[in-house]
């Protein structure tokens, strides 16, 4: 019997890319699915590391009960109540890392490549210093890694209010970041979710007079080192964010993107190589047997 001119895309090259589009796709769905079970947050996170640590809170809430304590804030409370509220939360989800000194890979600020493997690559290969210790956009993933700086932490108090629909700005300074909210009386106020500390004054009245300021982180215990610290901070230039997106949005685009990729990838990859697969099988078989 006489062969018949096989296909094209039946030529070896493409069934070697077949089978190494199929090894990669189960390998990265492996990766991921493994990722479940795996925390992102440092085992003995502000338990056994204190020394390394710039301040922690009494107690670091685990990820389970910072967000059933979000779950639990009344939204039917005024706005500053709420405020408070919310502000004791971030402060107790997060701990104070000295950012650029910790070990990148322990604290998981270069994204493990079980939990987000194009985070981790950009992180690991392309010398971006802002991938090498990552921050994220998203404020449950802040929360459930546990660790944060004051950026880390506005960005999360930033998302609570936006949730509950209290108009809300990051404050940007050169050193600090903070969150201005709208009380329930129209009037503008300051809070410190990295801190903890209720400022109590309009964006006006810090820049006026930042001795105010050092007074209530006098008051919540911190040192004159740390306070005056902060002083100094509310004295340089700022810039006012809208929200979180406001605040990183190239980076909460991507991050964004980038934990739904994750998945499609490897979904992608091990469908087309099976459809190809069997496509192939067919084509063989009519070549053989004429059918």
């Amino acid at each position: 019997m006489e062969r018949r001119h096989r296909p094209w895309w039946t030529s070896r090259f493409f069934l070697v890319l077949a089978a190494i589009s199929l090894i990669i796709g189960l390998v990265l769905m492996g990766l991921n699915l493994y990722g479940l079970t795996q925390p992102i947050r440092k085992p003995g996170l502000g338990v056994t590391d204190v020394d390394q640590l710039r301040f922690v809170p009494d107690e670091v809430w685990s990820y389970e009960k910072s967000m059933e304590a979000i779950a639990r804030l009344d939204g039917a409370s005024p706005n500053s109540d709420l405020a408070k509220q919310a502000n004791r939360v971030v402060n107790q989800s997060l701990v104070h890392v000295s950012w650029k000194e910790v070990d990148p890979v322990e604290y998981r600020q270069l994204i493990p490549p079980w939990e987000n493997y194009f985070l981790w690559g950009i992180g690991k290969f392309s010398g971006l210093p802002q991938f090498e210790r990552y921050h994220y956009a998203n404020y449950q993933r802040n929360i459930k890694r546990g660790i944060g700086i004051c950026g880390d932490a506005s960005t999360i108090l930033s998302s609570i209010m936006d949730k509950h629909e209290i108009p809300n700005r990051i404050i940007s300074f050169r050193g600090h970041v903070i969150v201005e909210y709208q009380r329930e009386d129209g009037r503008a106020e300051l809070i410190d979710p990295d801190f903890g500390v209720e400022l109590e004054m309009t964006l006006d009245q810090l820049r006026a007079d930042p001795e105010q300021a050092k007074a209530k982180y006098l008051a919540a215990g911190y040192s004159e080192k740390e306070s005056e610290t902060l002083r100094k901070a509310y004295q340089t230039s700022y810039a006012v964010y809208d929200n979180t997106f406001h605040f990183m949005s190239n980076r909460y685009l991507f991050e964004e993107l980038s934990y739904w990729l994750k998945w499609l990838l490897p979904t992608l990859l091990i469908l087309l190589s099976a459809l190809y697969f069997r496509l192939w099988a067919k084509a063989n078989k009519r070549d053989i047997y004429g059918i």
